[in-house]
């Protein structure tokens, strides 16, 4: 365990996070990133934060590709994590030098999103809830939500009941990822089951405790809000029961609404709004995974594919040369040759 002075720089760092409106999930990561680089520091003999030099960060992340425990991914998050942790040092002058500045971090492979739904598999989770029954109607609220909207799971767990304006089709998400509100447009079969769960289902669901504001209620007693993992256990059934080899998360229906709009025609930069990317980079991702759509709508509407051969011009009419008519009893009007150069010579 490290000492006293660490673990005080550690609860002051994770407070400022949380200072900052970071989402819970983004504290405790960072939070554990740093307790694991902490433990590495004690074994390399340092116990003051002054005393960390770019070598030791690059020994550090070297050690965690070499281990064998993280991916790519999981090794650059745990060192954007200390580049967070020195960068608010400096700003409160608890060090002179950023070891992190000209730190080279990790290359992340670039890839695409495996799992996406087809518009036939998602036709049928969607019909895979019982909507003869409470817990059917909730479950087809959600899943319905989800392919609308593309909100995260812990987004969608946090809603309450004054976040959703079924009337107008609208979803507000209260800090999101990187602390940040927003409001999304939810479709109109989203919004009709969605309004039918809050006057069938919810408002039953509730009478025994009228101070609840949760939107997605269980449906077990005393029906408290659901977490983001009994949702993913409810998708993943209903995606078992629809016959999907895949598994159905709710990552899995944000990658599937992002790439069937953008397959459909729709604007990047409105994705990107509609899914709370901050970089226009992540979100170019699915017009990738979107090709094989995208060329069938350019082949439909794309330049120079309907050729239309403009009609031939019609022949200009020349005016034939005067000819000169001779009156009787005139004579004829002789025209002088035209001369050459072997005339004039």
């Amino acid at each position: 365990m490290y000492n006293e002075s660490l673990r005080k720089l550690l609860a002051e760092f994770v407070e400022a996070q949380r200072v900052r409106r970071l989402s819970a999930s983004t504290v405790e990561a960072r939070e554990r990133a740093l307790d694991k680089f902490f433990r590495h520091l004690v074994n390399a003999g340092i116990e003051d934060i002054r005393a960390v030099t770019r070598q030791h960060l690059r020994d550090y992340q070297e050690v965690l590709m070499l281990c064998g425990k993280y991916t790519v991914a999981s090794v650059h998050t745990h060192m954007i994590s200390l580049r967070r942790l020195f960068e608010h040092l400096e700003n409160t002058d608890a060090i002179l030098v950023n070891p992190c500045v000209g730190l080279r971090l990790p290359k992340l492979p670039d890839r695409l999103p495996r799992n996406v739904l087809t518009l036939s598999e998602v036709k049928a989770v969607l019909q895979r809830p019982d909507t003869q029954t409470p817990k059917g109607i909730r479950d087809r609220a959600i899943l319905e939500m989800f392919y609308s909207t593309g909100i995260r799971a812990a987004e969608m767990a946090a809603l309450t009941v004054h976040d959703v304006d079924t009337q107008n089709g609208f979803v507000r998400v209260n800090k999101g990822k990187g602390g940040k509100d927003r409001v999304v447009p939810m479709g109109h079969t989203a919004s009709r089951y969605v309004h039918e769960y809050l006057k069938e289902v919810r408002s039953k669901w509730s009478l025994e405790n009228r101070e609840e504001r949760g939107l997605w209620l269980a449906s077990f007693k005393p029906h408290r809000p659901i977490t983001k993992q009994m949702m993913l256990v409810m998708m993943k059934a209903h995606g078992k029961a629809a016959g999907l080899a895949l598994h159905v998360t709710p990552h899995v229906w944000r990658h599937t609404c992002a790439t069937h709009m953008i397959a459909n025609g729709s604007n990047v930069t409105y994705v990107q709004r509609l899914l709370g990317h901050r970089c226009l980079e992540t979100t170019q991702i699915y017009t990738r995974v979107a090709i094989p759509e995208i060329k069938v709508t350019y082949q439909q509407s794309g330049p120079r594919l309907k050729i239309t051969v403009a009609p031939a011009p019609a022949p200009t009419r020349f005016r034939s040369p005067y000819q000169y008519k001779v009156k009787p009893g005139r004579p004829p009007i002789v025209t002088a040759p035209a001369t050459t150069d072997s005339d004039r010579v």
